[in-house]
């Protein structure tokens, strides 16, 4: 015995006399509307008058049609709950199970001719066939059996082919109309629902409904007030002519009483556009030009007041709308407005979000700004500060060094003529009195000779010394009042290096710090002078810093690493014929860390220990030589090998770029 029979024949203690009062038809056409689920019914019983059963996959009835008691003498209510094969004749009983077994596996059955017993006792030919319902998920639900009854075998060919004709057309139009709803509950409204493009839903409804309908034409009109005349815009059509065009407007006033029609949203049916009475002669003549014959209108009310209009058309004679064609075309309309409604409020979403967006873009590049300024302003102050001091101090050093120095030169001609003439004395008066030999002797007049000029000679050197220093402090400090001008970029770096030679020197257990200069034939350039003095003294002082967090690393023999700082300089052009010149500051410190030299140059990012930086140095850097000279700054580092600051500065004009600095390598 089969599965299936098994599982049938279990439930024969059920009393197979049970009525049930109702037919839960929800349970057969899930998710349908009510009147459209009575409509569907009612359109069965009218094309079909002979057999329909609905059997569970167990086998058990749950409908039958009213025939059942004209065919068979069989209350429907007197089937319901039981087992679908307990009337059949014993020597037919298998090949019906296994018919409906296969029915449940393949999704497909087979004619068959069996007998079934008369609820007087007498039995009865019937053919029938069956088909399997699925639900949502694809899953074989119930198996529906349409049968005719063939008893009288004496009926004539004719009418038996006839007979068979008409079983054939129920079955089409039992499965043409669960198609249907099998869509609308389905696949259309699953795919439109699920959309939140409006391009994409108003595309998938008309082709959806050109396929359904098997029509010419589906079109979707919005209704646009705005426009001058008020018209109908063609959003999306389908059509199942290659040829036929949709026209793109239609002008309220060329259809003034169907546009009336559709603005009080009314469902408008057009068999025949030439005899139906509803139409004015404008829109006739309009609808004839453009090729239709027959039409079904239904508007669309959107939650924002905006009108569509769902059009089916047709180009072919008339075309009978019927009543589950109206519903339907009508459930799409409703279920095309939520979804309508739903993407309009996620395109109001995203106007929404992408305003805010925007707006906190604004924000950020605002918050940006304001800290880039506050950096400038910080720095700015603090150089103005920095500069003012130094060129005070300057200028009050250059006052009594320039009165030393100038008077040296005196002093040392003053100091020579004394002992020219001290000499002159010696040779004409070789015996001097005793308490002028004890006076010469003490004071050890030879030794005074030979080292006093030798004091004033090292006093000259120094006082230049001061003089060089003070220089340098002048030409750091100087301030950029006046514009871009000529610059010496050699006079810049000696300037900044002579201020930070102190740092150079050794201390502690860190020997000084090697510095070499490469200097190259470079030109002057056109720039703020006191600002590049500005970025050279950043850089190199944290050079200087790199190295000395080296101080606890060792040579192999134990000795400590020396630093070095090189700084080169040279000229480069480009294949337009540009000029920049090239400033590197190299050291060969730990190196820098490749997730941090994407933040180098950010304001206030430093890695440096609260209260030891402020993380303006290398950004305001940045900003002098990109934005205020229209160069490059880069750095290059790798762990272990030390870091390479290049700086790029253009020549301009180019008047400047004949004119060359002296190199001064050392």
């Amino acid at each position: 015995m089969t599965d299936l029979s098994k599982n049938l024949v279990d439930r024969d203690s059920i009393n197979e006399t049970e009525e049930a009062d109702t037919f839960d038809r929800s349970n057969l056409f899930s998710g349908m509307p009510v009147l459209q689920r009575d409509r569907l019914f009612g359109a069965i019983m009218e094309n079909v008058a002979d057999l329909i059963a609905v059997v569970d996959a167990n086998g058990y009835r749950i409908y039958n049609s009213p025939s059942y008691q004209k065919v068979l003498g069989y209350l429907p209510t007197e089937l319901v709950g039981t087992w679908a094969y307990d009337k059949i004749h014993p020597n037919d009983q298998a090949q019906v199970l296994a018919a409906a077994e296969e029915t449940l596996k393949t999704g497909f059955g087979k004619d068959l001719e069996y007998r079934m017993r008369h609820k007087d006792g007498s039995w009865r030919v019937l053919q029938s066939a069956g088909y399997v319902m699925r639900d949502e998920q694809g899953n074989v639900q119930n198996i529906v059996i349409i049968a005719n009854d063939i008893s009288d075998r004496k009926i004539d060919q004719s009418e038996r082919q006839r007979a068979e004709r008409e079983l054939e057309r129920s079955r089409q139009s039992y499965k043409e109309l669960v198609r249907r709803e099998e869509m609308l509950n389905r696949r259309l409204t699953s795919q439109i629902r699920n959309s939140l493009d409006l391009h994409t839903i108003l595309a998938t409804a008309v082709n959806e409904v050109q396929d359904l309908l098997l029509i010419d034409l589906c079109n979707f009109f919005w209704y646009i007030s705005e426009t001058d005349p008020p018209e109908f815009q063609l959003v999306h059509f389908a059509t199942s002519k290659n040829l036929l065009a949709a026209e793109p407007t239609y002008p309220l006033s060329q259809l003034p009483q169907l546009g009336k029609r559709l603005l009080n949203q009314e469902i408008l049916q057009i068999q025949t556009i030439f005899t139906n009475t509803g139409l004015d002669e404008a829109s006739q003549d309009l609808l004839s030009e453009k090729g239709f014959t027959s039409q079904l209108l239904v508007p669309i009310k959107t939650r924002s007041q905006k009108l569509g209009v769902i059009v089916a058309a047709h180009c072919q004679g008339s075309r009978p709308w019927s009543a589950d064609e109206v519903e339907l075309l009508q459930a799409v309309a409703n279920q095309l407005a939520i979804a309508i409604d739903q993407a309009e409020l996620f395109d109001s979403a995203q106007a929404s979000a992408a305003a805010a967006n925007a707006q906190a873009m604004q924000l950020a590049q605002a918050m940006a700004d304001l800290q880039k300024t506050q950096s400038q302003l910080i720095q700015t102050e603090k150089m103005s500060s920095l500069g003012q001091l130094v060129a005070g101090v300057a200028h009050e050093i250059n006052n009594p060094v320039n009165f030393i120095y100038g008077n040296i030169n005196h002093a040392s001609r003053f100091v020579q003529n004394l002992l020219e003439a001290i000499a002159i004395y010696q040779k004409n008066y070789p015996q001097p009195l005793p308490e002028i030999a004890k006076f010469l002797d003490e004071i050890d007049l030879d030794f005074l000779k030979q080292d006093l000029p030798k004091m004033l000679a090292s006093m000259k050197i120094g006082a230049e010394r001061i003089r060089q220093i003070v220089l340098s402090l002048r030409n750091f400090s100087r301030t950029d009042q006046e514009g871009r001008k000529p610059f010496n970029i050699h006079e810049g770096l000696d300037s900044t290096l002579l201020i930070l030679q102190n740092r150079l020197k050794a201390f502690g257990d860190r020997p000084a710090i090697t510095l070499t200069k490469r200097y190259g034939n470079i030109p002057l350039v056109n720039a703020y002078a006191g600002q590049l003095n500005q970025v050279f003294m950043n850089i190199i002082s944290n050079a200087i810093e790199a190295i000395n967090e080296q101080l606890t690393d060792q040579l192999p023999d134990g000795n400590p690493i020396n630093g070095e700082i090189t700084v080169t300089t040279e000229i480069q052009s480009s294949s337009t014929g540009a000029e920049t010149v090239i400033i590197s500051i190299a050291d060969n410190g730990h190196g820098i860390p490749e997730q941090i030299l994407g933040q180098l140059f950010d304001p206030f990012f430093t890695t440096k220990p609260v209260g030891k930086g402020t993380g303006l140095g290398l950004s305001i850097s940045y900003q002098i030589v990109v934005e205020k000279h229209q160069g490059k700054l880069e750095c290059l580092s790798k762990i272990g090998e030390g870091t390479e600051f290049r700086i790029e500065i253009p020549i301009s004009p180019p008047e400047y770029s004949a004119l060359r600095s002296n190199p001064n390598p050392e």
